[in-house]
């Protein structure tokens, strides 16, 4: 990436973690994102979408200083220009298709990740797309293929055909779920074959991991971070000072804000629990003594016991520094 050109940092839509309390949250303590996309929407039957299944990306909830990209999951283009017309609505110009979700039973049914062996089926969902929004507005979230690597490459001339804003890709293969390492090898050829703007997403834990990426590709500069930035929610501006940024007081700070959004809307402990353990599964490795932390916490039954196996923590981050 030539030094002279900013990087673009993208908040990934990892379902269940980067939704609208970690978003908010985040924006009260952390810095460095210049946007987010949100955890995908399935589309919907029918001629209208129930304001309940939008209320994930209500423009008045959302942080202001975070400008969010909605994301959208289906196979059925009527249907997807039914939900675009509804977050256009809500006056959300750009937004993006989900055709990278690895779960199987999403992509047997031929969506996320699913969309890729369907020519055809992957064509309709972009022009749909693309008529809906106008050119530069509509963008597409893949991996390399389902089973195999070069599935994407084949695709490219058909995907890049249309007036699309960006393609972000995550170069492993749905089969691989999270698993394994990233190709980039098979990256590198689609970046070279690809004219349309290329997000980079993937396994950019630290910051010498982004520095790496950024080195070996300097035609990049639109970078995704997903569970990097969730296991250290200092990772952006981290990138940004070409430093690290980790500081104990704030990440506390950070920490309790964000246990209190998720206790202001769950139903009661066992639902707080799962948003608490589900963000932990995470963080905890990057802490000097994870392994015996998330040992305990897993074990938690209430908020209380929980909050009492953190405080028992010294907190160190382990080196090297992420």
């Amino acid at each position: 990436m030539d030094e002279s050109v900013q990087p673009t940092l993208s908040l990934a839509p990892l379902r269940g973690v980067t939704g609208l309390r970690f978003r908010q949250a985040f924006c009260a303590h952390m810095a460095g994102l210049d946007r987010a996309v949100a955890p995908f929407i399935a589309t919907v039957a029918g001629t209208r979408v129930k304001p309940e299944v939008l209320r994930p990306i209500a423009p008045e909830a959302q942080p202001p200083s975070l400008p969010l990209i909605p994301q959208v999951i289906g196979k059925d283009p009527g249907q997807l220009r039914v939900m675009l017309r509804a977050m256009q609505a809500l006056g959300y110009a750009d937004i993006d298709l989900n055709a990278g979700c690895p779960w199987p039973f999403v992509a047997k049914k031929g969506r996320g990740s699913g969309l890729l062996r369907d020519e055809a089926a992957l064509a309709a969902m972009l022009e749909a797309g693309c008529d809906e929004l106008g050119p530069g507005h509509f963008s597409v979230k893949v991996r390399l293929g389902l089973d195999e690597k070069t599935l994407l490459l084949k695709r490219l001339p058909l995907i890049q055909s249309f007036p699309l804003r960006e393609l972000c890709v995550h170069p492993r293969t749905a089969k691989q779920m999270y698993e394994g390492t990233v190709d980039l090898d098979a990256f590198a050829r689609v970046a070279e074959a690809c004219t349309l703007p290329l997000v980079y997403n993937g396994d950019i834990r630290t910051l010498a991991d982004f520095q790496h990426l950024a080195a070996r590709f300097p035609s990049v500069s639109r970078w995704m971070l997903g569970r990097g930035l969730v296991a250290n929610p200092f990772l952006a501006e981290s990138i940004r000072a070409g430093r690290d940024t980790r500081d104990r007081d704030r990440f506390l700070a950070w920490h309790a804000d964000l246990l209190g959004r998720f206790a202001a809307t769950a139903p009661g402990d066992h639902a707080l629990l799962g948003h608490l353990k589900e963000l932990w599964s995470y963080l905890a490795p990057t802490f000097a003594d994870g392994r015996r932390l998330w040992d305990g916490l897993k074990l938690t039954r209430t908020r209380a016991e929980f909050e009492r196996v953190l405080s028992l923590s010294p907190l160190r981050w382990a080196d090297p520094a992420p």
